[in-house]
């Protein structure tokens, strides 16, 4: 009878006896034995998995080898096919450029030749057939066979013969598709170096084989499909020719591109191959070929009879260099798997050695370092759980060492200790901090310690720079504009507690520009640190100043009671603002005077939003700029009746862009000297539902206070550059003019411009040279990357046109210097009868022509000021005297009717 054995009582833990240093030392002694026959079965499968992937691999090396030969059979045998096709066909040969009489005589020679060949090549594909049914590659070459065979009967039942070649066609990619798949298998399952050479051999060799075998079928396939479209009716001609042509280029400059990379990338045994397989052929291919390929040139009988024996010749040549390359690429599979039977006999004795090596130190350890080891483990395990005892030394010689290791660790470990406690309390003057640990390796940590106390040093100060650079504008010292756009957002949340009004004062400083120009950027920032300085005085302690940027800056006024003490305040930092500045450096003692405008706008009670109450407080200083300059404007419902206008006006210009209401008008150019139109200019319009047609002065200067200037200019481009393209079409009187479209400053300024031109011209299929771009004088000088974007124009091509000129800041001595091709004169000087103005013209003129620069009179609306112009050597003259604006069809029309006139 069997006793069950008792059982524990519950809540009572079951200990395990801890293991002796015996049974660690039994199992230190096992477990390296455990691990090397267990290593030494892993290294047995990893070597039998290297074998089987060598094997696997030179498998489908051999298969791609026999499936590119079947691919090289099936190509050769389009090209009799073909050949026979033209021979036969009297009609397909003189589309070609051959005389159907010569055909046919010579059909008596080449017949039986290509019928030979054929018979010839179709029994070298089923021999191919065959031989890649014997390898990994079997199902792939029955399918093939099956294809072919199909082919073949359709062939000889006179079908459709682009159908036929379609046939051949798909069967040679997907072959080629197949052996590139097994190459990269092969590469894939585990070659050495030397494999994977020869692999890249075979795959660069077996490209430019198949590209070469296709040129030829392609050429013919081309000519017979052309010739069938030019035999056929009106309806159906043109319905084969481009594909194949377009076919016959990929693979012509297929080939050379592959036969390069062969020249290069393989081996120096696989290229001297490649030449001896290619040059012998190369002159009965290459001429013809390259003729047809580059000129559309015809060949001529002897040419076809010759391109199809030659093609045979090279394929034959090369499929034996496939075949051979192939050889090697599967010799060189197999070498890892002999090198992975060798490596494993290596191992099977090296790991045995270890074994026995390993037992025998095992005995000795367990003999001699059992008990001064087991001491040493049990001060360790306290020195791990973190009582830092003292290490006592005993034992062997080398445990001994250990011990004394140990306790030098424990020492600095109290030392790091005590250190580590002295950072965490903030004690980094501390003298334990000081304290040097022993040893390189305490060397490294004690400097560990001082860098990080510096660090930390460091950090602190570096957090107080870097959070008043990031608030504070580095130039003046004053808060920047996002530190601006805080103070105001506190300021109106505290203003919500007390339900008070917020001020804020934008101030925008006069004629800066003219002393930046004048004097240069280091004079500019000088006056702005003193007028920030003057500024800052000129206020009360709780009002904050700070600088948006450039020479804008913003005044936050607290607790507001009524606007009038806001223009006060904004009176006295204009005066401030308005005094002498002298300034120093290399300008010492010259004075220099800038005035400002001030917006003033104030938040309602008990809050508000900061970015609207900065806007309000800019349209204002806006208002102030219109109204002259050095005076306070305050921000009322006409500002706010006049932004929600602007903001509808450009929420409408931006969907009429996208519905297509924008239209150009087109003004002629005349030029003075022949009285012919040499070029327009386009100007926008918008058709605007409900309101008709609106002219650019009601909306581009909406459009130009946001990103939507930049669209509609890339619109105008690219319609100007269709329209250049219609006329060109018609062949009217405006066929090859030029076109010049305006481009604002934003759009100038973005990197996106180049794009914008160079895609317009692209897609409209005009030169950029037909393509002129007008700026304002302004534009070169507010905007600092427009010199750099209208160099890039030009290089491009495009012209550049300085519109208005004489109305900005340009001077002549600067046309030598300036990126552009054209002046266009003011209107202003043009329609002016004072005789200042008349000298001037005159002096732009001839300053123009001084510097090879053209010139065109603007607003010509008198007879007299064209003969004026005349006299004055103007080069080209627009205006309402010559012709408005008008869209394209009625100037078309307009000119039409002109030159029928001057005709009759």
């Amino acid at each position: 009878m069997l006793r069950s054995r008792p059982r524990r009582r519950p809540g009572r833990r079951h200990r395990r006896r801890p293991a002796t240093l015996h049974r660690s030392l039994l199992v230190l002694v096992l477990a390296p034995v455990v691990g090397l026959v267990g290593l030494m079965a892993y290294a047995v499968d990893d070597q039998a998995g290297r074998a089987r992937a060598a094997g696997q691999a030179a498998d489908a090396v051999r298969a791609a080898v026999a499936l590119d030969a079947v691919r090289a059979a099936v190509a050769r045998e389009v090209v009799p096919v073909l050949g026979q096709a033209v021979l036969r066909d009297p009609a397909s040969a003189t589309s070609v450029g051959v005389d159907a009489g010569t055909v046919s005589s010579l059909s008596v020679v080449a017949g039986p030749a290509l019928a030979a060949q054929l018979g010839t090549v179709r029994a070298g594909t089923d021999e191919a057939l065959a031989a890649a049914r014997s390898t990994a590659a079997r199902r792939t070459a029955d399918r093939v066979a099956a294809t072919v065979a199909g082919l073949r009967a359709r062939s000889a039942d006179g079908a459709d013969l682009s159908v036929v070649f379609a046939g051949y066609q798909a069967v040679a990619a997907d072959l080629t598709t197949r052996v590139g798949d097994l190459l990269a298998a092969s590469r894939i399952a585990g070659l050495d170096d030397a494999g994977t050479r020869a692999v890249l051999d075979l795959r660069l060799v077996s490209r430019a084989s198949a590209l070469a075998s296709v040129e030829v079928p392609l050429f013919l396939a081309d000519a017979v499909r052309s010739a069938a479209g030019t035999a056929g009716t009106a309806g159906t001609a043109g319905t084969g020719g481009t594909g194949d042509r377009d076919a016959f280029l990929t693979a012509w400059g297929g080939y050379r591109n592959a036969s390069v990379e062969v020249l290069e990338q393989a081996s120096p045994a696989v290229r001297d191959d490649w030449l001896a397989a290619t040059a012998p052929t190369a002159a009965a291919l290459d001429a013809p070929l390259q003729a047809a390929a580059l000129g559309g040139a015809a060949p001529t009988p002897a040419q076809l009879v010759g391109l199809t024996t030659a093609n045979g010749t090279r394929d034959e040549a090369l499929r034996t260099l496939v075949r051979a390359t192939g050889e090697r690429a599967v010799d060189r599979a197999r070498e890892p798997a002999a090198a992975a039977r060798r490596a494993l006999g290596l191992l099977v004795g090296l790991c045995s050695l270890i074994v026995a090596g390993t037992l025998a130190a095992a005995l000795l350890l367990r003999r001699w370092v059992a008990v001064p080891l087991r001491r040493l483990a049990e001060q360790a395990r306290s020195v791990s759980d973190g009582d830092l005892v003292n290490v006592e030394e005993s034992g062997p010689l080398e445990v001994r060492t250990v011990a004394r290791g140990l306790a030098a660790a424990v020492d600095n470990l109290r030392r790091v200790r005590d250190q580590a406690r002295a950072v965490a309390d903030g004690a980094l003057d501390a003298e334990v901090v000081r304290r040097p640990v022993h040893g390189p390796l305490g060397e490294v940590v004690h400097a560990s310690v001082l860098q990080m106390v510096g660090a930390l040093r460091e950090r602190e100060l570096l957090q107080e720079v870097l959070a008043h650079q990031a608030s504070h504008d580095a130039l003046t010292g004053l808060p920047n504009r996002t530190h601006a756009t805080e103070l105001v957002a506190a300021a109106l949340a505290r203003s919500t507690r007390h339900d008070g009004r917020v001020g804020l004062l934008f101030v925008d400083l006069d004629h800066f520009k003219t002393v930046n120009d004048t004097h240069g950027h280091a004079a500019g920032d000088e006056l702005l640190r003193v007028v920030a300085g003057r500024m800052a005085g000129a206020l009360r302690g709780g009002d904050a100043p700070a600088r948006l940027g450039g020479d804008e800056f913003v005044v936050v006024v607290e607790h507001v009671d009524d606007e009038a003490r806001l223009v006060d305040l904004g009176t006295r930092v204009i005066a401030a603002v308005s005094a002498p500045v002298e300034l120093s450096g290399r300008h010492a003692g010259v004075r220099v005077r800038v005035g400002a405008s001030v917006g003033v706008a104030v938040s309602p009670a008990g809050g508000g939003s900061a970015e609207r109450l900065l806007l309000e407080a800019d349209a204002a200083a806006y208002r102030a700029k219109a109204a002259g300059r050095g005076t306070v404007a305050v921000f009322d419902d006409a500002l706010r009746r006049d932004i929600a206008r602007r903001t509808q006006l450009e929420g409408a210009l931006r969907a009429g862009l996208d519905a297509g209401q924008l239209v150009l008008h087109y003004q002629p150019v005349v030029d003075l000297r022949t009285g012919a139109v040499r070029s327009v200019e386009a100007l926008v319009r918008w058709d605007r539902p409900g309101h008709g047609l609106v002219g650019p002065d009601a909306f581009v200067p909406v459009a130009e206070d946001s990103d939507l200037v930049c669209e509609v200019g890339r619109w105008a481009l690219s319609r100007a550059a269709e329209q250049l393209a219609a006329w060109d079409a018609d062949g009217g009187e405006l066929a090859g003019v030029n076109a010049a479209v305006n481009v604002s400053g934003r759009h100038l300024a973005q990197p996106r411009l180049l794009g914008d031109v160079a895609l317009a011209c692209a897609g409209a299929g005009i030169v950029p040279e037909r393509l002129t771009v007008e700026i304002t004088e302004t534009v070169l000088f507010d905007e600092p990357t427009a010199r750099e974007h209208l160099r890039a124009l030009r290089a491009l091509g495009v012209r550049v046109a300085l519109d208005d000129f004489g109305t900005g800041y340009t001077s002549i001595g600067q046309l030598s210097r300036l990126p552009v091709d054209t002046l266009k004169i003011d209107r202003s000087f043009v329609a002016s009868h004072e005789d200042a103005h008349t000298d001037l013209v005159r002096l732009v003129i001839g300053a123009a022509h001084s510097f090879s620069l053209g010139v065109v009179a603007e607003g010509v609306e008198e007879a007299g000021q064209l003969e004026a112009l005349r006299a004055a050597d103007c080069d080209a003259a627009q205006g309402f005297w010559l012709s408005r604006p008008l869209p394209a069809e009625q100037l078309a029309a307009q000119l039409s009717a002109t030159a029928a006139a001057a005709r009759g």
